[in-house]
């Protein structure tokens, strides 16, 4: 992702609340929405889309724990993921295979990895330093679209996505459902001024397997076995975040704000959260699903199927 994507700037005729970064507005119709939306498909702004049942901290599952786990349980927590998901040994062999023969699309998606974490080339951290983390992220991303609690936040590209997210869960309470949109300029917000490492790191290219497999030689049914597992993220148009010290993305942006207005003189809109009445869900529901939006699209696999048949129940 470049930087040559501006976030939208905040005008007072767009109504809303709009405050350190972050704009909140409100929708209860299908066409409200929709109008509000259609402005963000213009190729010159970057938003990557989130959909939430609830208001709750942009946060990985793996840190909303009761006892948030160190590094090192973290760790343990992905080896025991590599060992024991169906596919490991095929998997490990393939991501083996391609980092030894380090091609042009290996190089160029580690590549363009440490450009999303860095600002800048910092040669005391060079990105060879970067591979395995790079590797572990893959399983990662695989991993989340799964239910594996992960460092990771899932994101989509697409906004009627997003919104599907947000409405496709039953609660108890009419509080409102929430769609959030992260401008890819958030990532220039950093609290010191030397810092090398960015605090929000967009992880755009973790199905770049998929190249791989279109330009190997492995066997067709080791292929069919990775291809399979990236199913989730394709459907969903999935990109990832993560960010440094785990901070709850919200709050970073509000307390990097101010300094970053008084350094630019502009009111970008680094947030967007668009919140719609729980009363509607039914009926934007249905349009999704005119748009072929449905828990069967979105997983495309048994799993979705059951999804899918339950929603139809519940409404």
């Amino acid at each position: 992702m470049g930087e040559k994507y501006p976030g939208l700037l905040y005008s007072d005729d767009m109504g809303g609340i709009f405050k350190n970064g972050v704009w909140d507005i409100e929708y209860d119709s299908w066409r409200g929405f929709e109008d509000r939306i259609e402005q963000f498909r213009e190729p010159k702004y970057k938003y990557l889309w989130r959909g939430q049942s609830c208001e709750k901290p942009l946060l990985p599952t793996i840190y909303r724990c009761h006892h948030t786990p160190d590094d090192k349980k973290i760790k343990q927590h992905l080896n025991q993921f590599k060992k024991d998901m169906p596919g490991a040994d095929a998997l490990k062999q393939f991501l083996d295979q391609a980092q030894r023969q380090s091609t042009n699309e290996f190089k160029n998606a580690l590549s363009e990895y440490y450009t999303i974490i860095h600002p800048k080339d910092d040669v005391n951290d060079p990105k060879e330093n970067y591979i395995n983390y790079f590797i572990d992220d893959i399983y990662w991303a695989i991993g989340q679209h799964h239910g594996l609690k992960t460092p990771l936040l899932d994101w989509t590209k697409n906004h009627y996505k997003a919104l599907f997210f947000a409405l496709c869960e039953r609660k108890e309470k009419d509080n409102k459902r929430i769609v959030f949109g992260l401008a890819e300029k958030s990532r220039l917000l950093l609290e010191k001024s030397k810092q090398t490492k960015r605090y929000i790191e967009f992880l755009a290219n973790l199905g770049f397997v998929e190249t791989l497999l279109g330009s190997y030689n492995s066997p067709i049914d080791i292929k069919e076995r990775i291809g399979q597992m990236f199913g989730r993220i394709k459907a969903q148009e999935g990109l990832f975040t993560r960010t440094l010290y785990n901070k709850d993305i919200e709050e970073h942006i509000k307390k990097c704000y101010s300094v970053y207005k008084k350094r630019r003189n502009e009111e970008i809109i680094f947030l967007i959260k668009i919140l719609i009445s729980d009363g509607v869900r039914e009926d934007f529901i249905e349009k999704l699903e005119g748009m072929g939006i449905t828990y069967k699209t979105m997983f495309p696999d048994l799993r979705g199927t059951v999804l899918h048949c339950n929603l139809k129940l519940s409404l």
